[in-house]
């Protein structure tokens, strides 16, 4: 079995998408990128065996991707024959946005119904290709003062992270104040530990040379989204001054704007399956990457998904555990994957090893 696509279910399957909004714990960092931070649409796939597959797609139009997924895609799978073609069939211009995020979701739910029926974990049907991933952990945020940045982000090396992000270009700070942010960082982890500074897309491209320039001598893993837009031009332009690697792709939804990325000179390629146009979509883009001499480490959370494919079909590359996104984790599986060693294990368990919370899922609900 190829990689880019999950054995083929008989259909009728019948599909069912909502949207949850995951709610706070007691020590849950605040959310940095808007109050539907932590919101994201959920797809159960059943078969006519009852069972049962999940698949997930991030906050962005949630209510319009999952009506697309509630109609058109739920009514192309109730009919019986072969899997349609449904990205050829809802999406044949190759365009980006709703249609994309919802065959992500849809393409998830069906390798994890695949894992379940075959009693395997999507890395295993992918070809197992490594027990574990390195991890980068996301846990410098913005609500932070520079004290309580530096003790999270050296309790995680302590740990055993193999590096840590820290977010910039947030909350009005100006270059200058958080490369005094990622100094103190990069102090207390010394200079083992990789760091990474995220900008997510916050700066025009005098700032984030600004930053660039002061960062120099932080030895930065790679400075990730710095510009507004994940402006080609832009980062081109940045890459070409040759001060730190730059990192782009969480939420790109085209193989061609990868490539273009590749291109414009970033070395660190990020696809999220969540929002890439599944599990098969993020592989090739990670492997065109590797291609281009990129490496590879995915971001915008999900570890969940991502280590799957991670593990299950690159030999190298780290995967992004994201501290923020734990209290959607914990609606989804008892027991999230924890860094041992500086590493995610995979589980063996079948699928993605999901058990989720119905009863909290049902109490964060917000649609349809």
């Amino acid at each position: 079995m190829t990689p880019f696509a999950p054995p083929a279910p008989s259909l009728p399957l019948r599909l069912r998408a909502s949207v949850h909004r995951a709610e706070a714990a007691p020590g849950d960092p605040a959310p940095y990128a808007g109050e539907d931070s932590f919101t994201f649409v959920r797809v159960s796939v059943t078969d006519a065996e009852g069972a049962l597959g999940h698949g997930f797609t991030g906050r962005f139009c949630a209510a319009e991707v999952a009506h697309l997924l509630n109609g058109a895609v739920a009514e192309a799978l109730s009919r019986r024959g072969p899997m349609p073609d449904l990205a050829r069939v809802l999406n044949p211009r190759g365009m980006t946005g709703v249609v994309v995020s919802a065959l992500s979701a849809l393409d998830i739910a069906l390798w994890d119904l695949a894992g379940q029926r075959a009693g395997k974990s999507v890395a295993a049907l992918l070809g197992g290709a490594r027990p574990s991933a390195p991890v980068d952990v996301t846990c410098g945020f913005p609500a932070l003062d520079t004290d309580a940045l530096v003790a999270a982000c050296a309790q995680e090396v302590a740990a055993g992270a193999h590096g840590v992000k820290v977010l910039v270009a947030a909350r009005g700070r100006s270059p200058a104040e958080d490369l005094a942010r990622v100094a103190a960082v990069r102090a207390a982890i010394g200079e083992g530990a990789a760091l990474i500074a995220d900008a997510n897309c916050g700066w025009d491209p005098e700032s984030a040379l600004a930053f660039a320039r002061g960062a120099a001598a932080l030895n930065l893993s790679f400075l990730e989204e710095p510009v507004r837009g994940n402006d080609r031009k832009a980062l081109a332009a940045l890459a070409a001054e040759g001060i730190v690697p730059l990192g782009a792709g969480q939420m790109e939804q085209s193989a061609d704007r990868f490539a273009l990325l590749a291109e414009a000179g970033v070395r660190v390629i990020q696809p999220n399956a969540v929002f890439a146009g599944g599990i098969p979509a993020a592989i090739g883009a990670a492997r065109a990457a590797e291609a281009a001499g990129c490496t590879v480490s995915p971001a915008g959370g999900w570890d969940i998904v991502n280590l799957h494919w991670m593990c299950g079909a690159m030999t190298s590359g780290a995967v992004e555990l994201h501290r923020a996104q734990a209290r959607i984790a914990r609606l989804l599986m008892p027991e999230p994957p924890r860094l041992r060693d500086g590493v995610l294990a995979v589980s063996d368990a079948p699928g993605l090893g999901l058990r989720p919370d119905e009863d909290a899922l049902a109490a964060c609900r917000v649609g349809p």
